[in-house]
């Protein structure tokens, strides 16, 4: 496949956003590709789309020289203008993809070409991360960065008051406000969806007799281009169209004049928009950039060059009016521009150092602190180590049960010259934001697990461990929107084999991750799915990860060796997680994180299970979680049905599980016990479960149950994960200790049962007439 250089492409649209009436049709490219309706987030096709990166290179290189208001020749060259500015930025597109098509080719050529080839090898050298750098999602919602805002620059907040006139209080005032403003004027439009619509609707007016054969195509075409139009009814201002039907051919001078002005208008404020008591000067003043003034961004070049537009995302034109083409470009200034701001100030770049890290570690700990609770998590943690080993530090440490998460938070920044696609750069960035993390996070991952070190927390006051941690996962925490982070850490990360993998996140993701996963256990549980899959699942996002376990539970599929999550995925989360924090009202219908899979009675049995004071809790919760959905139901179906037995016969009952084809090795017995004897009902349930994990040549087996007149689901549990292993006395013990009423049920979940075959739950019933009469 021949390619096109991205240098010839990007002449020509230096040319292109220079033709006369250009900012118009970047208006309707902004309105078409930024602008939805958030009840069918999901269903929209990105791949049709311009990103922000992209617009912003189209709006940088209009910056290049003086941006002309002129009016275009005519309805049909805006039309052109925009069709030849997809054609050219797919051509881009596709040039970026290039380095990555010449590591492939030689890889089809001769698959051994690559055989013994490393990660490194194989996906690095230069220019490779162009692409995913350039046209990855933007890994952030727009209200994160307000969010953030004052927990980043939390320290600096004196600093910015002096030197910028920055408030925090008064910027997020204003920046909403803008929002708001914005919003209010696209009323004016009525969209018409027609991206996604526009095949449809050619394929329906082909089959429309009215329509004439005889260059029938072209017809179609102009109907679309006036419905492309007609979206913009309310901007044309006389009367003979609003009460006439709509024909851009006759539509007058001053018709397309009033057009094309308040179209320019839904992008554009006056400080006179704002209130009175508000800073906007101050705010203008930092963020925004004239358009007509020489010499503005004259370094910019091509992908990866700094564009000043990101910077100053609020462009001054010559009448007045500031033009805003992403408002979300203006959300994200907003908390990356005052770094920079401060870094010019050479006597305050160390202290800003310092403030970052700092700032850092408190969002990371707030965060946790919400979903482990300030009892389970410690700040700044000091390891002093014995003899031979050097102290460190943990910036944040959670403990739950026998499992710990090491944090480690770093504030690097993907710098611009990795964004152009040095590579050696991007290696270099890569090590301070994430090797760094994970090299400091082993270190302290051996410390935790030899029990031999010493801790103390924030206060010099020591931290007692638990010598029960078995298991440490670690966790790197950045600051900044690190595009690419999960690939990038695939692909650069070095290990030795046997060594754990970490999960590293932004704080952005990081928020949107316990936001769903609020238990601490089901956040746990998730971070142990991403690092042990680490090489089992791949996408470029996080929220795509989330939104695979959300739907489906982050695990091994046995008809795949492999599995390359579908980006679409993350498009549901934004459909639920958006409109949700914004306050919109939206369908439930067509929300399918909203009506994913819930049980309340398994989430009460693990909450129980978790009151349990034992480091083993987490090891028993996590073992219910590796179930499927129905195997969940399932359990507590028959659980409830158990101990509705035993408070009708006052006689104890018990069954067990061995688990379904996706856990090997594992099973569970569940005693409802006849009386409120804690200790008789403790020795009967840890016999039972010995002799039924013994049976069933398990390697890990849970034992549950309560009491006669619990009102609870589980009183207490026990677990044995030692190796099956042939025992003669077991053997013996066996023969007895399953007959009569103390054999109870033995079920198999995950197992498909034939409607005419006897019920696994031993009702003697077929098990159409039994557990399978539902279904």
């Amino acid at each position: 496949m021949n390619f096109r250089d991205s240098k010839d492409t990007i002449n020509d649209l230096k040319q292109l956003v220079n033709a006369k009436g250009y900012i118009y049709a970047l208006c309707l490219i902004i309105m078409d590709d930024f602008h939805f309706n958030v009840e069918k987030m999901h269903e929209i096709n990105n791949w049709t789309r311009l990103n922000k990166n992209e617009v912003s290179l189209l709006v940088g290189l209009m910056l290049k020289d003086n941006i002309s208001l002129e009016k275009p020749e005519s309805p049909s060259e805006i039309i052109n203008l925009k069709k030849k500015t997809y054609q050219l930025m797919d051509e881009l597109h596709s040039s970026t993809m290039k380095p990555m098509a010449d590591k492939f080719k030689p890889l089809i050529e001769n698959p051994d070409n690559y055989k013994n080839a490393s990660k490194l090898e194989f996906f690095g050298g230069e220019d490779i991360f162009i692409e995913p750098i350039f046209y990855g999602g933007d890994g952030v919602y727009d209200f994160q960065y307000l969010e953030f805002l004052e927990r980043k620059y939390k320290y600096d907040k004196e600093w910015l008051i002096e030197n910028r006139q920055f408030d925090f209080d008064e910027v997020i005032e204003i920046t909403f406000e803008l929002r708001k403003i914005h919003q209010e004027k696209l009323r004016k439009v009525n969209f018409l969806g027609l991206n996604e619509d526009r095949d449809r609707l050619k394929n329906e007016l082909r089959k429309d007799k009215s329509i004439p054969k005889k260059e029938r195509n072209k017809n179609i075409n102009e109907f679309l281009e006036m419905m492309e139009f007609y979206q913009y009814f309310e901007l044309f201002e006389f009367d003979q169209h609003k009460e006439t039907s709509f024909n851009p051919e006759e539509i007058s001078e001053k018709g397309w004049n009033s057009f094309y002005d308040g179209l320019l208008n839904l992008f554009s404020i006056t400080q006179n928009d704002f209130k009175e008591k508000l800073n906007i000067s101050s705010y203008i003043k930092n963020f925004s950039i004239q358009s007509f003034k020489g010499g503005v961004n004259k370094t910019f070049n091509n992908i990866g060059d700094f564009n000043e537009f990101n910077a100053k995302p609020i462009i001054e034109l010559t009448n007045g009016k500031y033009f805003i083409p992403i408002t979300y470009s203006v959300f994200e200034a907003i908390y990356e521009s005052p770094f920079y701001w401060m870094l010019e100030d050479k006597s305050y770049k160390d202290k800003q150092a310092e403030h970052r890290g700092t700032a850092g570690e408190d969002i990371t700990y707030e965060l946790l602190c919400k979903v482990f609770g300030k009892d389970k998590v410690f700040g700044s943690v000091k390891i002093e180590s014995q003899k031979g080993h050097d102290d460190t530090d943990i910036d944040v440490l959670c403990i739950l049960g026998s499992k710990a998460l090491c944090v480690q938070v770093k504030s690097k920044k993907l710098t611009q010259v990795s964004r152009k696609g040095n590579f050696n750069q991007l290696l270099k960035d890569f090590k301070g934001a994430v090797q760094d993390a994970y090299d400091q996070g082993l270190v302290c991952r051996e410390r935790i697990l030899e029990n031999t070190a010493t801790f103390y927390n924030c206060l010099g006051e020591k931290i007692q461990l638990s010598e029960d941690i078995e298991e440490v996962y670690i966790l790197g925490v950045t600051t900044e929107n690190y595009p690419t982070l999960p690939h990038q850490t695939f692909t650069f990360l070095e290990k030795e084999d046997h060594a754990p993998y970490p999960l590293i996140l932004t704080v952005f993701d990081l928020e949107l991750v316990l936001f769903y996963l609020d238990n601490p256990y089901d956040f746990l549980y998730y971070v142990r799915q991403r690092v042990d899959l680490m090489e089992y699942f791949n996408a470029n996002e996080e929220i795509h990860f989330l939104a695979y376990h959300l739907i489906h539970k982050l695990w091994k599929d046995p008809k795949a060796s492999f599995i390359q999550i579908d980006q679409s995925l993350g498009q549901l989360v934004d459909r639920n997680y958006y409109p949700f924090k914004l306050g919109i009202e939206t369908s439930a219908k067509t929300d399918k994180i909203r009506n994913r899979w819930k049980n309340e009675d398994f989430e009460t049995l693990c909450e129980q299970i978790s009151e349990i004071n034992s480091p083993k809790t987490t090891d028993v919760i996590f073992h219910l979680l590796d179930w499927s959905a129905p195997s969940r139901e399932n359990l507590v179906k028959q659980i409830r049905s158990t101990k509705a037995q035993t408070k009708a016969d006052n006689s104890w009952h018990n069954f067990s599980i061995v688990a379904g084809p996706n856990v090997s090795s594992f099973g569970l017995t569940f005693v409802s016990w006849e009386d409120n004897d804690p200790e008789e009902f403790m020795d009967i349930l840890l016999k039972l479960s010995k002799g039924r994990k013994y049976k069933s040549k398990a390697d890990h087996w849970i034992g549950i149950g309560c009491l006669r007149d619990s009102g609870r689901l589980v009183d207490g549990f026990v677990l044995n994960d030692s190796k099956w292993k042939y025992d003669e006395f077991m053997e013996g013990e066996i023969k007895w200790m399953f007959e009569g009423r103390n054999k109870g049920k033995h079920i198999q979940f995950g197992k498909k049962v034939g409607r005419n075959e006897p019920c696994p739950c031993c009702s003697g019933k077929k098990y159409k007439y039994c557990c399978g009469r539902n279904n």
